[in-house]
């Protein structure tokens, strides 16, 4: 972009900050300003207020050219995301990633299954709690937060009466809903994408390798994402490399998530993160509207591999905010 601009990196309120993943985005938030100085824009950091006249105040103080939405969660739930672009939309100012429209169905892993089976994309099947036990592997996930929120191995089980007990131990704990989901026991593989000018961009596909897991479920838990020191984090490594048997798989993935991003209309940028089972069909497990764009983060990585500077991919990124608030 030629015009100079000034970006309000949003994250999320003050109060929050104690929690390990806002001190990471507060990180994120001085690593999105130091690629903003490089591009020769100014910023500001600023703390997203959830009363609406109180955050129009901060945005008017501010003044804006665009809004760099870097927050994952509101009163600490992640069920609340979409205010933010609610919020922003209502201002009328440009602002980076998905709407609030994809905000809500990509976080809300009921509902975005709904939407992939209407795509006739694969998604593992939820149990209904309804209905009659079954056997076979599940996982119990949160229904609407990321970043692996509360899993560990004790999250996959055999059954779902074992799911359910699960489910009801980790509500009483959290106080948030929880799901029951068919576990594919198989590899496990991240798909980012990138707004351009020519449209959606899928970046080089990452495995998560899992070594030494023989006695261990082939999981992405919160100490494999936060905890560096942990087992679980040293022995989970990405991999670009893949073999010529994977050509079809990865073809079919990268063909997968150009139809969810287009199907949930989102922007900017995204993941998607598949399992694939024995007989190599990919199932998509999540999708995240607005993943970690850390430097150590999947999204930046695949960048990288893809020849795209952090700078160039916090351009592209801001391009597209500015085009969709042109257009909306």
């Amino acid at each position: 972009m030629a015009k100079k601009l000034h970006v309000v990196i949003l994250v999320p309120e003050l109060r929050e900050v104690s929690a390990d993943d806002d001190l990471a985005t507060l990180s994120t938030a001085h690593e999105v300003a130091k690629h903003y100085a490089e591009l020769g824009h100014t910023t500001k950091i600023e703390h997203f207020e959830f009363d609406p006249e109180t955050f129009k105040t901060v945005m008017k103080k501010a003044k804006a050219d665009c809004v760099f939405n870097l927050v994952e969660s509101v009163y600490a739930r992640s069920r609340l995301l979409n205010l933010p672009p609610v919020y922003l939309e209502e201002l009328r100012l440009p602002y980076t990633g998905a709407d609030s429209s994809a905000m809500f169905t990509t976080n809300d892993k009921v509902l975005a299954k709904s939407i992939l089976h209407m795509l006739d994309v694969p998604s593992p099947e939820l149990f209904d709690r309804q209905a009659r036990s079954k056997g076979g592997k599940w996982i119990v996930k949160a229904r609407h937060e990321h970043a692996s929120f509360g899993i560990t191995q004790e999250n996959v089980v055999e059954g779902t009466a074992a799911g359910c007990d699960v489910a009801d131990k980790l509500t009483r704990q959290h106080e948030i809903e929880w799901i029951i989901e068919s576990f594919v026991d198989g590899r496990e593989f991240n798909v980012s994408i990138i707004e351009t000018g020519d449209g959606p961009r899928v970046l080089p596909v990452a495995e998560i390798q899992f070594r030494d897991y023989e006695n261990l479920h082939k999981i992405i838990d919160y100490k494999a994402k936060w905890d560096n020191d942990s087992f679980e984090s040293v022995n989970t490594v990405r991999s670009y490399d893949h073999p010529k048997a994977d050509d079809r798989v990865v073809s079919r993935m990268t063909d997968i998530a150009l139809k969810v991003w287009n199907g949930f209309g989102m922007g900017g940028w995204g993941r998607l993160d598949f399992r694939v089972d024995e007989a190599g069909t990919p199932w998509v497990v999540d999708i995240n509207a607005n993943p970690d764009i850390s430097l150590d983060a999947g999204f930046m990585a695949a960048a990288g591999r893809a020849g795209i500077t952090p700078p160039e991919a916090i351009d592209h990124i801001t391009d597209a905010a500015l085009r969709a608030a042109a257009n909306r």
